[in-house]
């Protein structure tokens, strides 16, 4: 998916690991080519090269998969550890088995449990020390992981029927509808995923190179998943992306485009927690953040490039979406 950003909200939590330990967290970013004034403000965007290597740098300074946030740190390595072992698992609940047991192993902290229920599977996961993960990253993260990682493995994309979390509706919910694609509970008794048991016995087909080579583009692969990604709003979001006409085509267009009718399909998008204008908004507030960061255009260009009838509403519509105007922005990020 092109022009993709991340909320500046996960990128502060990837920091707190290092600032926890006193590490110079601004002089590492700044090192690294990352501007430690582009992820401070609440509504801020971070493009995803600068996301990546910020989650580099805090596993490589740490030396901790878990970025500080258990008793004992999971050292670089355990992740390829325990995906070498579990590719060669038979199908995908010896995978979620053998991964559970080598969680076991690595740390006291975190537990994960299967449950299969007729027809459902309940993916939990406990953080025994919650005060260390105080706003809920690690829980998150790892939830992530675990989807993303055995869906892989099977070559399939897992399709959430919904997912529950012990904390309450966080101020980043707008991002769950990437993160977790699916209805949302919350202050729940546990923190889990729940899917359907039909992929428990569907065969691994990953090679040991293909996982090496996933592991070292990690986390890359595991943070932009179209792959395989037939969702209505993933859909709606490509062919807005591939659109080569002055400014974003309309709901009826796309709708054309997709062989339904805009009832239909605000419809399906609404069933997966989103909307057209929800997915036109966020491509324009990621194209946005590109042309303001990479490219040497001025607010009116970008403006009318992004179909925006004057500079003022994109201003407005900027400052709404990141916190900040597209001028201070931009001065942030060449400061």
């Amino acid at each position: 998916m092109k022009n993709l950003t991340f909320s500046s909200h996960y990128a502060r939590a990837i920091l707190y690991g290092l600032e926890k330990s006193g590490g110079r967290a601004d002089e590492l970013l700044v090192a690294h080519g990352i501007d430690p004034a582009m992820i401070r403000p609440p509504k801020a965007r971070v493009p995803t090269d600068q996301f990546i290597r910020l989650f580099r740098l805090a596993w490589r300074e740490l030396d901790d998969e878990f970025m500080g946030r258990t008793s004992q740190p999971c050292r670089v390595g355990h992740f390829h550890l325990m995906g070498s072992l579990v590719v060669h698992s038979s199908n995908l609940e010896e995978v979620i088995r053998q991964s559970i047991r080598c969680y076991r192993l690595f740390s006291e902290d975190i537990e994960f449990e299967l449950r299969v229920t007729g027809d459902e599977v309940e993916l939990s996961l406990t953080h025994h020390r919650p005060a260390l993960d105080p706003d809920q990253f690690l829980v998150e993260w790892l939830l992530l992981v675990w989807h993303r990682l055995v869906g892989w493995l099977i070559g399939r994309k897992i399709v959430l029927s919904g997912a529950t979390f012990t904390h309450a509706l966080p101020s980043h919910f707008d991002e769950y509808r990437f993160v977790f694609p699916c209805q949302h509970r919350f202050e729940q008794p546990r923190n889990s995923l729940f899917f359907s048991a039909n992929y428990l016995t569907m065969p691994v087909t990953r090679s040991v190179a293909e996982l090496d080579n996933f592991v070292r583009h990690s986390p890359r692969d595991l943070l932009i998943w179209t792959d395989e990604d037939n969702s209505v709003s993933t859909q709606v979001r490509q062919l807005l992306e591939n659109s080569e006409a002055p400014g974003l085509p309309n709901l009826d267009r796309v709708s054309e485009q997709l062989h339904m009718t805009t009832y239909t399909l605000c419809r399906k998008l609404k069933a997966e927690g989103s909307s057209y204008q929800k997915i036109k908004d966020n491509l324009r507030r990621d194209q946005a953040v590109i042309m303001l960061t990479r490219q040497n255009l001025t607010i009116t260009e970008i403006s009318s490039q992004l179909g925006f009838a004057e500079p003022g509403a994109f201003s407005r519509a900027f400052k709404h979406w990141t916190g900040l105007s597209p001028l201070t922005y931009r001065q942030q990020d060449h400061d």
